[in-house]
């Protein structure tokens, strides 16, 4: 048995939205024609089959079961992109998840008023930047920023004066109550543009300051050495300028007597320059007779040391002979006048003739 079931399906407005129309499913009442076809099934199920019925009317008979569509059935084509509404649900799973969340497994005293409370003690002011939401706009967090700073200081203040330290932390406590309540304003957004800022001033870096002081006092030596340089450079200009005028004024020197004369041994020839070496072996030229006055000298230097050392030898030996004769006139000296001191001292009180002084100094 087959009946004709058709279901209202969803209609669309031009504009992409769902109509108000029931979408519930709704069995459709048979027609007159689809009563008579189930009837006439009823009875051929009842009465006995006494021969089987052929293969080819079975189809026939399914055929005739399936009634056409009727005038109430709509076909609505499947849409082969999204629909809005589809698209519109696919946004809303995109977007954040509600803000009571991010407060999920955070301290109660930062629930309240979505203030953070204040950080742990150990934890230095440099660092209070890295404790606070980076999602939160740039306002909330230097309040937040400020509230911390303020809270710090007023725990960390000391002073001599009691009485005025209570009131400045009283004065202090009500400016940070309403920094934290939003009564000071520090958002920036609302600043007007055409507020004119003064530039401010960068404080120089000490190690600038030591380098600019260091360079005043290098710059005379600076330009006393550059000075210095351009006056040899000029000096060697001028030298070279020189040289090179004499060069090219200069005649050849002929070969022969006039040549300057130049022993082997006197320079090395792989050191010089190649316009040096062809200076040389142009204009200078070995001389037999400066050959043998060289060796001639040479042979008096090796007579000459041995000279010498005999010298020095005669020398010594005079020097120690003097040194001998002095000791030995001295000592006879002290005699002497011991001798001559032993005598006047006996001869104090005797009267002495001239002519023993006489025959004394002669003796002598």
């Amino acid at each position: 048995m087959s009946l004709s079931i058709s279901k209202k399906r969803t209609k669309y407005s031009n504009d992409g939205k769902i109509s108000n129309k029931s979408h519930k499913e709704k069995v459709e009442k048979p027609s007159s024609t689809a009563k008579k076809q189930i009837s006439v099934a009823k009875n051929a199920s009842k009465e006995p089959s006494t021969t089987q019925p052929s293969v080819e009317k079975q189809p026939n008979l399914l055929s005739k079961c399936s009634s056409p569509p009727s005038k109430n059935e709509t076909e609505v084509p499947i849409p082969l992109t999204e629909t809005p509404m589809i698209r519109k649900n696919t946004n809303i799973r995109k977007q954040r998840r509600r803000s009571s969340l991010d407060k999920r497994g955070k301290r109660a005293s930062s629930i309240g008023n979505g203030f953070i409370a204040k950080p742990h003690p150990d934890i230095s002011h440099k660092e209070f930047y890295r404790h606070i939401q980076p999602d939160l706009p740039g306002p909330i967090r230097l309040r937040q920023l400020l509230a911390w700073c303020g809270q710090r200081t007023l725990e960390n203040q000391k002073s001599e004066y009691e009485n005025a330290l209570k009131i400045a932390k009283i004065l202090e406590a009500d400016i940070l109550n309403d920094i934290m309540d939003s009564k000071i304003n520090t958002s920036w957004y609302h600043r007007n543009d055409g507020q004119d800022l003064q530039p401010l001033k960068k404080r120089p870096h000490q190690q600038n300051i030591e380098n600019q002081n260091k360079l005043k006092e290098l710059e005379p030596i600076s330009q006393r050495l550059k000075a210095e340089i351009e006056e040899w450079d000029n000096l060697i200009n001028g030298i070279n300028h020189f040289h090179s005028s004499i060069v090219k004024v200069a005649k050849k020197v002929s070969q022969g007597s006039n040549q300057i004369s130049l022993m082997p041994n006197e320079v090395d020839m792989s050191v010089l320059h190649e316009d040096q070496r062809k200076f040389l072996l142009q204009y200078c030229t070995d001389n037999e007779k400066t050959q043998s006055e060289n060796n001639y000298l040479e042979q008096m230097m090796d007579t000459i040391e041995v000279k010498v050392d005999n010298l020095y030898a005669l020398l010594y030996n005079a020097s120690l002979y003097n040194t001998a004769t002095q000791t030995y006139c001295e000592d006879l000296l002290v005699k002497l006048l011991d001798i001559l001191r032993r005598r006047q001292e006996k001869s104090s009180g005797i009267n002495i003739e001239t002519n023993d002084v006489l025959k004394a100094l002669s003796r002598v």
